[in-house]
Protein backbone atom coordinates (compact mmCIF):
# COMPACT_ATOMS: atom_id res chain seq x y z
CA UNK A 1 0.00 0.00 0.00
CA UNK A 2 2.77 2.44 0.96
CA UNK A 3 4.58 1.71 -2.31
CA UNK A 4 1.38 2.36 -4.28
CA UNK A 5 0.84 5.70 -2.52
CA UNK A 6 4.47 6.65 -3.15
CA UNK A 7 4.22 5.86 -6.87
CA UNK A 8 0.95 7.80 -7.09
CA UNK A 9 2.57 10.86 -5.54
CA UNK A 10 5.56 10.59 -7.87
CA UNK A 11 3.20 10.31 -10.84
CA UNK A 12 1.26 13.37 -9.71
CA UNK A 13 4.49 15.32 -9.33
CA UNK A 14 5.66 14.49 -12.84
CA UNK A 15 2.20 15.23 -14.25
CA UNK A 16 2.21 18.75 -12.79
CA UNK A 17 5.80 19.33 -13.84
CA UNK A 18 4.91 18.20 -17.34
CA UNK A 19 1.81 20.38 -17.28
CA UNK A 20 3.84 23.50 -16.53
CA UNK A 21 6.39 22.55 -19.17
CA UNK A 22 3.63 21.93 -21.72
CA UNK A 23 2.03 25.33 -21.22
CA UNK A 24 5.26 27.29 -21.02
CA UNK A 25 7.33 25.62 -23.71
CA UNK A 26 5.19 23.77 -26.22
CA UNK A 27 2.23 26.15 -26.22
CA UNK A 28 1.72 29.68 -24.94
CA UNK A 29 -1.00 30.23 -22.39
CA UNK A 30 -4.11 32.11 -23.46
CA UNK A 31 -3.46 35.88 -23.28
CA UNK A 32 0.02 35.14 -21.88
CA UNK A 33 -1.57 34.30 -18.54
CA UNK A 34 1.10 33.45 -15.93
CA UNK A 35 1.06 29.72 -15.22
CA UNK A 36 0.49 30.34 -11.50
CA UNK A 37 -2.96 31.77 -12.23
CA UNK A 38 -3.83 29.76 -15.34
CA UNK A 39 -7.22 28.04 -14.78
CA UNK A 40 -6.94 24.36 -13.78
CA UNK A 41 -3.23 24.33 -14.65
CA UNK A 42 -2.48 22.01 -11.72
CA UNK A 43 -5.04 19.45 -12.77
CA UNK A 44 -5.31 18.97 -16.52
CA UNK A 45 -3.44 19.59 -19.74
CA UNK A 46 -5.77 21.24 -22.27
CA UNK A 47 -6.44 18.99 -25.24
CA UNK A 48 -7.05 21.97 -27.53
CA UNK A 49 -5.76 25.56 -27.24
CA UNK A 50 -8.78 27.24 -28.79
CA UNK A 51 -7.62 30.85 -28.79
CA UNK A 52 -4.16 30.12 -30.18
CA UNK A 53 -5.37 29.24 -33.67
CA UNK A 54 -6.43 32.22 -35.73
CA UNK A 55 -9.97 31.98 -37.01
CA UNK A 56 -9.99 31.99 -40.84
CA UNK A 57 -12.18 34.09 -43.07
CA UNK A 58 -14.01 31.82 -45.53
CA UNK A 59 -16.18 34.35 -47.34
CA UNK A 60 -16.09 35.55 -50.93
CA UNK A 61 -14.99 39.16 -50.39
CA UNK A 62 -11.51 38.53 -51.79
CA UNK A 63 -13.11 38.21 -55.22
CA UNK A 64 -14.78 41.62 -55.08
CA UNK A 65 -13.35 44.11 -57.55
CA UNK A 66 -11.35 47.07 -56.32
CA UNK A 67 -13.27 50.34 -56.10
CA UNK A 68 -12.99 52.20 -59.41
CA UNK A 69 -12.45 55.92 -60.12
CA UNK A 70 -11.68 56.81 -56.51
CA UNK A 71 -9.95 60.10 -55.78
CA UNK A 72 -8.84 59.12 -52.28
CA UNK A 73 -8.55 56.10 -50.00
CA UNK A 74 -11.04 56.69 -47.22
CA UNK A 75 -10.16 55.62 -43.67
CA UNK A 76 -12.96 55.66 -41.11
CA UNK A 77 -12.60 56.72 -37.49
CA UNK A 78 -15.06 56.07 -34.66
CA UNK A 79 -14.51 57.70 -31.28
CA UNK A 80 -16.25 59.77 -28.59
CA UNK A 81 -15.92 63.29 -29.99
CA UNK A 82 -18.99 64.97 -28.51
CA UNK A 83 -21.72 64.30 -25.95
CA UNK A 84 -20.01 61.53 -23.98
CA UNK A 85 -18.79 63.42 -20.91
CA UNK A 86 -15.76 65.68 -20.68
CA UNK A 87 -13.10 63.07 -19.93
CA UNK A 88 -14.53 60.53 -22.35
CA UNK A 89 -14.68 63.17 -25.08
CA UNK A 90 -11.13 64.30 -24.38
CA UNK A 91 -10.01 60.70 -24.84
CA UNK A 92 -11.76 60.51 -28.21
CA UNK A 93 -10.09 63.67 -29.48
CA UNK A 94 -6.77 62.40 -28.17
CA UNK A 95 -7.16 59.25 -30.25
CA UNK A 96 -8.29 61.25 -33.29
CA UNK A 97 -5.20 63.47 -33.18
CA UNK A 98 -2.88 60.46 -33.30
CA UNK A 99 -4.82 59.07 -36.25
CA UNK A 100 -4.64 62.40 -38.09
CA UNK A 101 -0.88 62.66 -37.76
CA UNK A 102 -0.37 59.09 -39.00
CA UNK A 103 -2.49 59.78 -42.09
CA UNK A 104 -0.74 63.08 -42.80
CA UNK A 105 2.65 61.36 -42.66
CA UNK A 106 1.43 58.61 -44.98
CA UNK A 107 0.23 61.19 -47.49
CA UNK A 108 3.57 62.99 -47.35
CA UNK A 109 5.11 59.69 -48.48
CA UNK A 110 2.76 59.39 -51.46
CA UNK A 111 -0.36 57.88 -49.90
CA UNK A 112 -1.48 54.76 -51.69
CA UNK A 113 0.02 54.65 -55.21
CA UNK A 114 -0.35 58.41 -55.44
CA UNK A 115 -3.89 58.49 -54.01
CA UNK A 116 -4.18 60.40 -50.73
CA UNK A 117 -5.60 58.79 -47.64
CA UNK A 118 -8.70 60.64 -46.46
CA UNK A 119 -9.85 60.48 -42.84
CA UNK A 120 -13.58 60.39 -42.12
CA UNK A 121 -14.32 60.83 -38.41
CA UNK A 122 -17.66 59.89 -36.86
CA UNK A 123 -18.84 60.43 -33.31
CA UNK A 124 -19.31 57.51 -30.93
CA UNK A 125 -21.67 59.09 -28.40
CA UNK A 126 -21.61 56.25 -25.90
CA UNK A 127 -24.98 54.71 -26.71
CA UNK A 128 -25.45 51.08 -27.67
CA UNK A 129 -26.08 50.82 -31.38
CA UNK A 130 -24.73 54.27 -32.22
CA UNK A 131 -21.27 52.99 -33.08
CA UNK A 132 -22.80 50.33 -35.34
CA UNK A 133 -24.82 52.99 -37.17
CA UNK A 134 -21.70 55.10 -37.61
CA UNK A 135 -19.76 52.17 -39.04
CA UNK A 136 -22.56 51.62 -41.57
CA UNK A 137 -22.29 55.30 -42.49
CA UNK A 138 -18.54 54.97 -42.98
CA UNK A 139 -19.10 51.91 -45.17
CA UNK A 140 -21.64 53.80 -47.26
CA UNK A 141 -19.18 56.67 -47.64
CA UNK A 142 -16.62 54.29 -49.13
CA UNK A 143 -14.26 53.65 -46.20
CA UNK A 144 -12.03 50.64 -46.83
CA UNK A 145 -11.14 50.21 -43.13
CA UNK A 146 -11.75 51.84 -39.76
CA UNK A 147 -9.96 52.79 -36.54
CA UNK A 148 -11.82 52.82 -33.20
CA UNK A 149 -13.18 52.92 -30.57
CA UNK A 150 -12.69 53.30 -26.77
CA UNK A 151 -15.83 52.25 -24.93
CA UNK A 152 -16.09 48.46 -24.54
CA UNK A 153 -19.86 48.29 -25.04
CA UNK A 154 -19.79 50.32 -28.23
CA UNK A 155 -16.74 48.54 -29.59
CA UNK A 156 -18.48 45.19 -29.14
CA UNK A 157 -21.39 46.45 -31.25
CA UNK A 158 -19.08 47.94 -33.89
CA UNK A 159 -17.04 44.78 -34.43
CA UNK A 160 -20.19 42.73 -34.99
CA UNK A 161 -21.31 45.23 -37.61
CA UNK A 162 -17.82 45.04 -39.14
CA UNK A 163 -18.32 41.27 -39.44
CA UNK A 164 -21.59 41.78 -41.34
CA UNK A 165 -20.23 44.57 -43.54
CA UNK A 166 -16.90 42.78 -44.08
CA UNK A 167 -14.79 45.82 -43.29
CA UNK A 168 -11.50 45.57 -41.36
CA UNK A 169 -11.12 47.40 -38.04
CA UNK A 170 -8.10 48.24 -35.92
CA UNK A 171 -8.99 48.95 -32.31
CA UNK A 172 -6.46 51.18 -30.56
CA UNK A 173 -8.36 52.33 -27.47
CA UNK A 174 -10.68 49.79 -25.84
CA UNK A 175 -9.21 47.85 -22.91
CA UNK A 176 -12.20 45.48 -22.62
CA UNK A 177 -10.57 42.01 -22.33
CA UNK A 178 -13.52 40.28 -23.98
CA UNK A 179 -13.36 42.27 -27.21
CA UNK A 180 -11.10 39.93 -29.16
CA UNK A 181 -12.41 36.83 -27.37
CA UNK A 182 -15.18 37.01 -29.98
CA UNK A 183 -12.57 35.94 -32.56
CA UNK A 184 -14.25 38.04 -35.22
CA UNK A 185 -11.76 37.74 -38.10
CA UNK A 186 -12.09 41.37 -39.20
CA UNK A 187 -10.74 42.99 -36.06
CA UNK A 188 -7.38 43.34 -34.34
CA UNK A 189 -6.46 45.27 -31.20
CA UNK A 190 -3.06 46.96 -30.99
CA UNK A 191 -3.27 48.30 -27.43
CA UNK A 192 -2.91 46.11 -24.31
CA UNK A 193 -6.14 45.30 -22.48
CA UNK A 194 -7.20 45.26 -18.82
CA UNK A 195 -6.35 41.57 -18.55
CA UNK A 196 -2.68 42.37 -19.16
CA UNK A 197 -2.95 45.29 -16.74
CA UNK A 198 -4.49 43.02 -14.09
CA UNK A 199 -1.66 40.51 -14.40
CA UNK A 200 0.85 43.32 -13.87
CA UNK A 201 -1.00 44.51 -10.76
CA UNK A 202 -1.22 40.98 -9.35
CA UNK A 203 2.51 40.59 -9.82
CA UNK A 204 3.34 43.94 -8.26
CA UNK A 205 0.92 43.68 -5.34
CA UNK A 206 1.28 40.03 -4.32
CA UNK A 207 4.60 38.82 -5.72
CA UNK A 208 6.82 41.88 -5.46
CA UNK A 209 5.37 43.81 -2.52
CA UNK A 210 4.05 40.85 -0.59
CA UNK A 211 0.61 42.20 0.29
CA UNK A 212 -1.95 39.59 1.30
CA UNK A 213 -4.96 41.69 2.28
CA UNK A 214 -6.14 43.68 -0.74
CA UNK A 215 -9.42 45.55 -1.31
CA UNK A 216 -11.09 46.32 -4.63
CA UNK A 217 -13.20 49.47 -4.93
CA UNK A 218 -14.76 49.80 -8.37
CA UNK A 219 -17.56 51.54 -10.23
CA UNK A 220 -20.82 49.74 -10.94
CA UNK A 221 -20.17 49.75 -14.68
CA UNK A 222 -19.32 47.17 -17.28
CA UNK A 223 -15.93 48.79 -17.78
CA UNK A 224 -14.96 48.39 -14.12
CA UNK A 225 -16.61 44.99 -13.64
CA UNK A 226 -14.96 43.37 -16.65
CA UNK A 227 -11.80 45.39 -16.11
CA UNK A 228 -11.11 43.93 -12.65
CA UNK A 229 -12.29 40.36 -13.23
CA UNK A 230 -8.86 38.93 -14.03
CA UNK A 231 -7.46 40.56 -10.90
CA UNK A 232 -10.12 39.08 -8.62
CA UNK A 233 -9.76 35.61 -10.17
CA UNK A 234 -5.97 35.78 -10.14
CA UNK A 235 -5.82 36.80 -6.49
CA UNK A 236 -7.82 33.70 -5.57
CA UNK A 237 -5.52 31.45 -7.59
CA UNK A 238 -2.49 32.98 -5.88
CA UNK A 239 -3.99 31.94 -2.56
CA UNK A 240 -4.91 35.40 -1.30
CA UNK A 241 -8.50 36.15 -2.36
CA UNK A 242 -9.53 39.81 -2.40
CA UNK A 243 -10.31 40.72 1.21
CA UNK A 244 -13.27 42.96 0.42
CA UNK A 245 -14.97 44.22 -2.74
CA UNK A 246 -16.92 47.48 -2.72
CA UNK A 247 -18.97 48.81 -5.64
CA UNK A 248 -19.98 52.46 -5.96
CA UNK A 249 -22.65 53.85 -8.26
CA UNK A 250 -21.74 56.12 -11.17
CA UNK A 251 -22.39 59.71 -10.10
CA UNK A 252 -21.57 59.15 -6.44
CA UNK A 253 -19.12 61.63 -4.96
CA UNK A 254 -18.99 60.57 -1.31
CA UNK A 255 -17.22 57.30 -0.56
CA UNK A 256 -16.93 57.41 3.25
CA UNK A 257 -18.92 54.22 3.90
CA UNK A 258 -17.01 52.21 1.31
CA UNK A 259 -13.71 53.45 2.69
CA UNK A 260 -14.74 52.72 6.27
CA UNK A 261 -15.58 49.15 5.27
CA UNK A 262 -12.16 48.81 3.67
CA UNK A 263 -10.50 50.19 6.80
CA UNK A 264 -12.40 47.74 9.01
CA UNK A 265 -11.31 44.89 6.71
CA UNK A 266 -7.71 45.80 7.54
CA UNK A 267 -6.74 46.06 3.86
CA UNK A 268 -3.06 46.74 3.15
CA UNK A 269 -3.65 48.01 -0.39
CA UNK A 270 -6.62 49.18 -2.47
CA UNK A 271 -7.24 48.62 -6.18
CA UNK A 272 -9.50 51.41 -7.50
CA UNK A 273 -11.19 51.13 -10.91
CA UNK A 274 -13.44 53.71 -12.51
CA UNK A 275 -13.26 56.95 -14.47
CA UNK A 276 -10.40 59.32 -13.77
CA UNK A 277 -12.47 61.80 -11.75
CA UNK A 278 -13.85 58.96 -9.60
CA UNK A 279 -10.36 57.66 -8.86
CA UNK A 280 -9.05 61.12 -7.96
CA UNK A 281 -11.94 61.80 -5.56
CA UNK A 282 -11.50 58.42 -3.89
CA UNK A 283 -7.78 58.95 -3.38
CA UNK A 284 -8.32 62.41 -1.91
CA UNK A 285 -11.02 61.15 0.46
CA UNK A 286 -8.83 58.24 1.54
CA UNK A 287 -6.00 60.56 2.47
CA UNK A 288 -8.37 62.97 4.22
CA UNK A 289 -9.57 60.07 6.38
CA UNK A 290 -6.00 59.17 7.26
CA UNK A 291 -5.96 56.00 5.14
CA UNK A 292 -2.38 55.41 4.02
CA UNK A 293 -2.85 52.20 2.04
CA UNK A 294 -1.08 52.06 -1.32
CA UNK A 295 -3.53 52.76 -4.15
CA UNK A 296 -3.23 50.80 -7.39
CA UNK A 297 -5.25 51.60 -10.48
CA UNK A 298 -5.55 51.63 -14.26
CA UNK A 299 -3.72 53.65 -16.88
CA UNK A 300 -6.13 56.50 -16.15
CA UNK A 301 -4.00 57.57 -13.18
CA UNK A 302 -0.87 57.87 -15.33
CA UNK A 303 -2.20 61.06 -16.88
CA UNK A 304 -1.93 64.81 -16.40
CA UNK A 305 -5.67 64.88 -15.76
CA UNK A 306 -5.37 62.63 -12.71
CA UNK A 307 -2.46 64.62 -11.31
CA UNK A 308 -4.42 67.85 -11.69
CA UNK A 309 -7.50 66.38 -9.97
CA UNK A 310 -5.69 64.52 -7.17
CA UNK A 311 -3.05 67.15 -6.47
CA UNK A 312 -0.61 66.26 -3.70
CA UNK A 313 -2.61 63.13 -2.88
CA UNK A 314 -1.39 61.55 -6.13
CA UNK A 315 1.92 60.84 -4.39
CA UNK A 316 2.59 57.11 -4.21
CA UNK A 317 -0.30 56.05 -6.46
CA UNK A 318 0.66 53.19 -8.78
CA UNK A 319 -0.89 52.70 -12.20
CA UNK A 320 -0.41 50.41 -15.17
CA UNK A 321 0.56 51.75 -18.58
CA UNK A 322 0.60 50.28 -22.10
CA UNK A 323 4.18 51.28 -22.98
CA UNK A 324 7.29 53.00 -21.70
CA UNK A 325 7.09 56.71 -22.61
CA UNK A 326 10.82 57.00 -21.92
CA UNK A 327 11.82 54.21 -24.30
CA UNK A 328 14.19 56.41 -26.32
CA UNK A 329 12.49 55.52 -29.61
CA UNK A 330 13.29 58.34 -32.08
CA UNK A 331 9.92 57.79 -33.77
CA UNK A 332 8.12 58.47 -30.50
CA UNK A 333 10.14 61.64 -29.93
CA UNK A 334 9.32 62.82 -33.45
CA UNK A 335 5.63 62.12 -32.98
CA UNK A 336 5.55 64.02 -29.70
CA UNK A 337 7.27 66.96 -31.37
CA UNK A 338 4.77 67.00 -34.25
CA UNK A 339 1.84 66.74 -31.85
CA UNK A 340 3.11 69.65 -29.75
CA UNK A 341 3.71 71.82 -32.81
CA UNK A 342 0.27 71.15 -34.24
CA UNK A 343 -1.92 71.03 -31.12
CA UNK A 344 0.08 73.01 -28.58
CA UNK A 345 0.50 70.24 -26.01
CA UNK A 346 2.02 66.81 -25.54
CA UNK A 347 -0.03 63.79 -26.69
CA UNK A 348 -1.89 61.53 -24.31
CA UNK A 349 -1.28 57.81 -24.45
CA UNK A 350 -4.39 57.23 -26.58
CA UNK A 351 -2.94 59.50 -29.26
CA UNK A 352 0.30 57.53 -29.28
CA UNK A 353 -1.53 54.19 -29.44
CA UNK A 354 -3.79 55.43 -32.25
CA UNK A 355 -0.75 56.66 -34.16
CA UNK A 356 0.84 53.20 -34.00
CA UNK A 357 -2.39 51.36 -34.88
CA UNK A 358 -3.18 53.66 -37.81
CA UNK A 359 0.32 53.30 -39.22
CA UNK A 360 -0.03 49.52 -39.06
CA UNK A 361 -3.31 49.76 -40.95
CA UNK A 362 -1.99 52.12 -43.64
CA UNK A 363 1.10 49.98 -44.23
CA UNK A 364 -1.18 46.97 -44.62
CA UNK A 365 -3.30 48.79 -47.22
CA UNK A 366 -0.17 49.68 -49.19
CA UNK A 367 0.74 45.99 -49.30
CA UNK A 368 -2.73 44.54 -49.89
CA UNK A 369 -4.48 47.08 -52.11
CA UNK A 370 -8.03 48.37 -51.73
CA UNK A 371 -9.89 45.08 -51.46
CA UNK A 372 -11.25 44.98 -47.90
CA UNK A 373 -10.78 41.23 -47.50
CA UNK A 374 -7.17 41.41 -48.63
CA UNK A 375 -6.59 44.25 -46.16
CA UNK A 376 -8.14 41.99 -43.53
CA UNK A 377 -5.81 39.18 -44.58
CA UNK A 378 -2.82 41.46 -44.17
CA UNK A 379 -3.61 42.92 -40.75
CA UNK A 380 -4.67 39.55 -39.31
CA UNK A 381 -1.49 37.88 -40.57
CA UNK A 382 0.64 40.16 -38.39
CA UNK A 383 2.27 38.57 -35.37
CA UNK A 384 4.69 41.37 -34.50
CA UNK A 385 4.72 45.05 -35.36
CA UNK A 386 7.40 47.49 -34.25
CA UNK A 387 5.81 50.83 -33.46
CA UNK A 388 6.92 53.92 -31.59
CA UNK A 389 5.53 52.38 -28.37
CA UNK A 390 7.66 49.27 -28.82
CA UNK A 391 6.87 45.83 -30.18
CA UNK A 392 3.22 44.94 -30.61
CA UNK A 393 2.64 41.18 -30.32
CA UNK A 394 -0.71 39.86 -31.56
CA UNK A 395 -1.82 36.50 -30.19
CA UNK A 396 -4.18 33.95 -31.75
CA UNK A 397 -7.20 36.17 -31.13
CA UNK A 398 -5.44 39.23 -32.61
CA UNK A 399 -4.98 40.81 -29.20
CA UNK A 400 -1.85 42.69 -28.13
CA UNK A 401 -0.13 40.69 -25.39
CA UNK A 402 3.14 42.63 -25.25
CA UNK A 403 4.56 43.35 -21.78
CA UNK A 404 3.01 46.32 -20.03
CA UNK A 405 4.55 48.84 -17.65
CA UNK A 406 3.83 50.16 -14.19
CA UNK A 407 4.30 53.71 -12.98
CA UNK A 408 4.42 55.25 -9.52
CA UNK A 409 4.00 58.98 -8.96
CA UNK A 410 6.94 60.17 -6.88
CA UNK A 411 8.13 63.71 -6.18
CA UNK A 412 6.26 65.28 -9.07
CA UNK A 413 6.91 62.70 -11.77
CA UNK A 414 6.18 59.11 -12.75
CA UNK A 415 8.77 56.38 -12.32
CA UNK A 416 8.23 53.56 -14.87
CA UNK A 417 9.28 49.93 -14.76
CA UNK A 418 8.39 46.94 -16.95
CA UNK A 419 6.24 44.16 -15.58
CA UNK A 420 8.04 40.84 -15.50
CA UNK A 421 6.19 38.06 -13.72
CA UNK A 422 8.06 36.55 -10.80
CA UNK A 423 7.16 33.57 -8.65
CA UNK A 424 5.53 34.54 -5.40
CA UNK A 425 7.76 34.11 -2.37
CA UNK A 426 6.42 31.32 -0.20
CA UNK A 427 6.14 31.93 3.57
Amino acid sequence: MEKKIFLTLIGAFWFMAGQHSFLNAQNPTFANTPIEIYPFSNFQIPHYMFFEERHPYLGAARDYEYPADVESVKIGFIGPLDGGGIYYTESGHDMLRGTEIAIEEANEKGGYNGLPFELIARNDIGLWGASGDELVTLYDMGAVAAVGSIDGNNSHVAIRVALKLEIPMVNTGSTDPTLTDTRIPWVIRTNPDDRQFNYALLNEIYNRRGYTRVAVLRANSRYARVGTRAFVDGATRLGSPVTIRQVFLPGETEYDQYLENIRLADAEAVVVWGEVDDIARIVKQMRALGMEQTVFSSEKVVTDTFIELAGADAEGVVGVFPYNPNNGNPGLAEFIKKHEERYGHAPGHLAVLAYDGTRLLLESIRKAGLNKALIRDEITSIEYYDGVTGRVKLDGSWNNVSPVWLAEYQNGEFRFWENEWIRRAQP
